[in-house]
Order: C-alpha cells, then sequence, then structure tokens
C-alpha cells in the first residue's frame, strides 16, 4: 500500500533475520557466536542508507548481443530534506586497472521517492566500452552528494564466470592508532573483487569495510578489535587475505 506521490506505506521500515547466533553453528546470522562478522554483515550496513543508487540489467544477465536488453539507473531517496549530487558510473574490466567507459548524471530529489534517472541500450554501451562479452566487465556507480558517498557495483554475469586475473593481494602498512585500532593499507596488481579480510581466532572485533571490491591498486581499511592489541606487527596480527579469484582457482 504505496502512495505513489508521497512514497509513503502504512508499513515504513526494514527488518532482516538475523543478527547472531546462541550457539556455534551454520546459521543465516550474519555475526557470528564469537562477534566476528561475515560478509552478510557488512553489507547489511549498506540496506540502511537512506540515498543510494540502484542499478538494474533487464533482463537479467542479458546477452551483448541484445538489442532490446537495457541498463536502468534509479537513485532511491527516503529523506524528507532532499537530495542534490551527481550518479557517476564506469564500465572497468576485471583484468586490469583501467575505465572502459563513463558517464554521469545529475541528480536532484525533493522528496522521499526513487527517482528513474535513465535507460541506456546495453549492447551499445558494450560495445562502446570495447567489453566483448558480459565476463570482462563490471558496472561501478557511485552516488556522489553532500551527505555521503555510496557505492553500486552491477554484474553483468554470474560472478565465478568472470576471467580475473591473479590481483596478488598483500599489506603493505600497518600503522596502530590506538590500543584496539590499526589502520590496515592493501594493495594490489589487478581488480579484486570480494575482498575478504580475516584476523586469527585469538583476535576479535570487525573491519570498517570487507567483502569489497579493488578497482583501484590500493586501499585502506581499519581493524576495531573488541580488545587491547598488544605488540601488535604484521607477523602476530596474521591477517589473511582472499578474494574470488582464490575461490575461482581451487
Amino acid at each position: 500500500m504505496i502512495d505513489p506521490k508521497t512514497s509513503q506505506g502504512h508499513t515504513m521500515g526494514l527488518m532482516y533475520w538475523q543478527i547472531g547466533d546462541f550457539w556455534q553453528a551454520p546459521t543465516s546470522s550474519t555475526v557470528e557466536y564469537e562477534l566476528k562478522w561475515k560478509m552478510a554483515h557488512y553489507y547489511v550496513q549498506n540496506m540502511y542508507e537512506f540515498v543510494y543508487p540502484l542499478i538494474v540489467l533487464q533482463p537479467y544477465l542479458a546477452n551483448i548481443t541484445d538489442e532490446k536488453a537495457q541498463l536502468s539507473f534509479y537513485v532511491v531517496n527516503e529523506l524528507f530534506t532532499g537530495v542534490k549530487g551527481q550518479l557517476l558510473c564506469s564500465l572497468v574490466p576485471v583484468d586490469q586497472f583501467s575505465v572502459r567507459l563513463s558517464f554521469k548524471f545529475n541528480v536532484s530529489i525533493d522528496f522521499p521517492t526513487v527517482q528513474h534517472v535513465i535507460d541506456l541500450p546495453y549492447s551499445t554501451i558494450m560495445r562502446t566500452a570495447g567489453c566483448l562479452n558480459n565476463s570482462q566487465c563490471v558496472l561501478h556507480c557511485h552516488l556522489d552528494n553532500d551527505k555521503k558517498f555510496i557505492e553500486q557495483t552491477l554484474f553483468l554475469t554470474q560472478p565465478k564466470n568472470y576471467e580475473l586475473s591473479q590481483p596478488n593481494l598483500r599489506i603493505e602498512k600497518l600503522d596502530k592508532i590506538t590500543s584496539t585500532d590499526v589502520n590496515i593499507t592493501l594493495t594490489a596488481t589487478n581488480p579484486a573483487l570480494f575482498v575478504w579480510l580475516d584476523v586469527p581466532l585469538n583476535i576479535s572485533g570487525y573491519f570498517s569495510e570487507n567483502g569489497f571490491h579493488m578497482f583501484q591498486s590500493m586501499k585502506f581499511i581499519t581493524f576495531h578489535s573488541w580488545a587491547p592489541m598488544i605488540n601488535l606487527d604484521k607477523t602476530d596480527f596474521d591477517l589473511r587475505i582472499t578474494s574470488l579469484f582464490d575461490t575461482t582457482q581451487s
């Protein structure tokens, strides 16, 4: 029961099941029994954003030869104060750090609504970008407004089908800020999808981001520990890094 003029309905809000476990088990919770965040918990944070971009490929997983397929761009606004900014999108290859094609749109929304920004022909966009098939590129967008920088990535095929190169992920630097906080500098030689950082069992905490995508050669992440960490360095921190590339090699 949604009023199309105001986007308001009889039931407004969002809940998800479930956040935690009462005991150790393979469950649908997003936080493990010992308080380790699963990848889902990092993505859940984005569900509660008041403003975010939404990109849809219709039909889903369309072939690049489908002349009827289209990319639809939307911006969702749940603020009564309104939003102004730019939606910037780029088609990027998954085998090297570069941009095949980029475009941007001005966005201005005065009330809570879902604004349809534009439709673009999928096959034309892919040909222009030089993406010869769905497994070579992803569409990465971000909404830049005065409130927050919000990203969204559209996969044009199933992630397992992407033609990935070895990203050579490594920890470039560890900086201990406080007894519970560490800044981590990550580097890569190629794009990496679903980069996952993991700490030893004797350390419990969470990262500022995890399960993210690297479309640039350097990324800065912060780790917050629930308890003070003593004599921290690369050796005893034992940070493990994996990505989608590693799972496709097994």
